[in-house]
């Protein structure tokens, strides 16, 4: 049997692979604790939860009131309201980290099946469940989908955005009400000012489809102004309500002391931070080129990428051999597959335009490149090669980035929790300061420190990121307790506790490790000290009294050698 074999399941078969794939999402979900970028904490669960659950909470640059870059209404639907279920439920009292970590992720497994939803809605019937098992078995829908990112968001505003274009293009082809067509378009008004107030790139994305509906707008009127206007009055109204609304709400949450007056117009202000190549710098700045050449095949995967870039060449060629006469009686299918081919080109076009590119901003391409390859059905013949590369590819994608990248971070957080309220030797005996050394920054909401713990310094959480060895020993020596015994937490990986430990031997011992924990920033550290240790991120008790006596004994010596010197 040949490579180019043509693998066709049953059909009974597809619909069980698609149940499969769901379970597996869902246990993604819950036990996948990989942490692939700080954003998916501080953009959204770490906002709203020291107001709504009464726990420590660290805003970022994006939340500070006086210049604010994010609204706070995406946030409040997709992680407030659970919050606030959670608190409903559990009466006030305070919640457990792994609590409130359950509820962000099942707030966004179920979000994720909007998707799900879209592409049955956007591909052919014949090839439905197909298409439904591509995208549930991209590993999108394992990582970036089921994390509070903004671009989770972004990606569901778009997907429903070519439904919703979808249906007003076949309403036209069946000549169905106008009624039922304005219903569409103040809904894609609605879910335009959404996606823009979530990310204002979302424009990049809705471009082509706002040309789609102009072009229909103008179909349904024959190009005269009256019935134009009375066409497009009530998804205008639709769009001005929807942002009066986002810029009251957020005008309202960012009300402080410093601006009692000014609108707060957060679209612009990100537009704003973002124009000065000074603030992108602060973030990492990436050739231009990296979005088409590496983050595009890293979302698409490239057995997907080459399918899509087959119905490139094909609608391409399709529309160079039309006339203009032709292309106004394109079918539906033509045209929604003219839309996802332009929104394909025009996100990753205008998105290159910025030189801070990380692949999940490209999430949002999923559904149009899934829907766009399977209406061609090439990519549905099922090829052997396909297969392999597609399984192969999304399986250690959703490993390395749902499991294992920085995967030690967040159950420390539970864990370093347990320890901070534990009945015997928590805070009822000690004053307890909590480091994290050379990981991701942890998210205090996992950590689920009570505020009023915090505000008397009985507990404290302090970030020191990449810091040299010296730095993070100057810190554990600053600090110190009021009223009762202190303990010190060092959470870091082995090859970075190794290092202090030449420095301070005997100051530093291990008291639980979490496995798996993967440093891609630091690969030939962890490779030295074993697979085991290497894989692993270590929670270590550290002796101050020790660690200042062999501080004190080591930097001895330096100070007399430059008396002596001076003398």
């Amino acid at each position: 049997m040949s490579d180019n074999t043509t693998v066709q399941p049953p059909f009974t078969g597809f619909k069980t692979l698609y149940v499969a794939l769901v379970v597996l999402r869902a246990i993604f979900a819950l036990f996948g604790l990989g942490y692939i970028h700080p954003d998916e904490y501080f953009q959204n669960g770490e906002v709203v939860a020291g107001s709504i659950l009464g726990m420590k909470a660290l805003l970022t640059w994006e939340w500070d009131p006086v210049f604010p870059c994010r609204s706070i209404v995406p946030v409040w639907l997709s992680t407030g309201i659970p919050f606030s279920v959670l608190n409903l439920v559990l009466k006030g009292q305070p919640s457990s980290p792994r609590t409130i970590f359950v509820a962000e992720r099942l707030s966004f497994l179920l979000l994720s099946f909007l998707l799900d939803f879209s592409v049955y809605h956007l591909v052919h019937g014949s090839v439905r469940l197909e298409s439904l098992i591509l995208v549930a078995s991209s590993h999108v829908m394992y990582t970036y989908q089921l994390r509070p990112f903004s671009n989770s968001l972004e990606a569901i505003f778009v997907a429903l955005s070519l439904v919703l274009l979808r249906k007003l293009l076949i309403a036209e082809t069946n000549r169905d009400s106008s009624q039922r067509s304005r219903f569409y378009l103040a809904a894609l008004a609605a879910i335009a000012v959404s996606g823009l107030f979530t990310r204002i790139t979302f424009a990049a994305f809705f471009l082509p489809l706002a040309f789609e509906v102009l072009k229909w707008s103008l179909r349904q009127t024959r190009f005269m102004l009256r019935p134009l206007a009375y066409l497009l009055y009530l998804p205008l109204l639709v769009a001005l309500g929807a942002t009066i609304g986002f810029i009251y709400a957020d005008t309202r949450y960012f009300l402080g002391t410093t601006r009692h007056s000014e609108l707060e117009i957060t679209p612009l202000n990100f537009l704003r931070y973002n124009l000065l190549p000074s603030n992108l710098a602060e973030h990492g700045l990436h050739p231009r080129w990296l979005h088409l050449v590496v983050n595009l095949p890293m979302i698409a995967t490239p057995g997907l990428l080459y399918y899509v870039l087959r119905t490139e060449f094909d609608i391409f060629v399709s529309t160079s051999r039309a006339g203009d006469k032709n292309k106004s009686k394109s079918g539906v299918v033509e045209m929604m597959q003219r839309t996802c081919y332009w929104m394909r080109w025009s996100a990753t076009s205008l998105l290159s335009i910025q030189p801070h590119q990380e692949p999940r901003f490209l999430t949002p391409l999923l559904v149009p490149m899934v829907a766009m390859a399977a209406n061609n059905a090439r990519i549905l013949q099922w090829r052997k090669p396909f297969l392999m590369f597609w399984v192969v590819a999304n399986a250690i994608l959703a490993t390395l980035f749902g499991m294992l990248h920085q995967g030690g971070v967040v159950p420390s957080l539970f864990r370093v929790h347990d320890i901070v309220y534990d009945d015997a030797a928590g805070l009822h005996s000690h004053d307890i300061r909590i480091i994290y050394w050379k990981t991701y920054m942890p998210p205090p909401h996992l950590l689920a420190l009570r505020q009023q713990d915090v505000d008397s310094e009985k507990v404290t959480l302090r970030d020191l990121s990449g810091a040299s060895p010296d730095s993070t020993l100057d810190a554990l020596l600053s600090l110190s307790s009021f009223s009762k015994p202190l303990s010190t937490l060092l959470v870091t990986p082995f090859h970075a506790a190794r290092e202090l430990q030449r420095q301070i031997p005997g100051c530093v011992t291990e008291r639980e490790r979490v496995f798996p924990h993967l440093d891609l920033d630091h690969i030939g550290e962890s490779v030295q000290v074993g697979w085991k240790e290497g894989l692993s991120l270590g929670i270590f008790d550290v002796d101050i009294v020790c660690l200042r006596g062999a501080v004190s004994s080591e930097r001895l010596p330096e100070t007399a050698g430059v008396s002596t010197s001076a003398g």
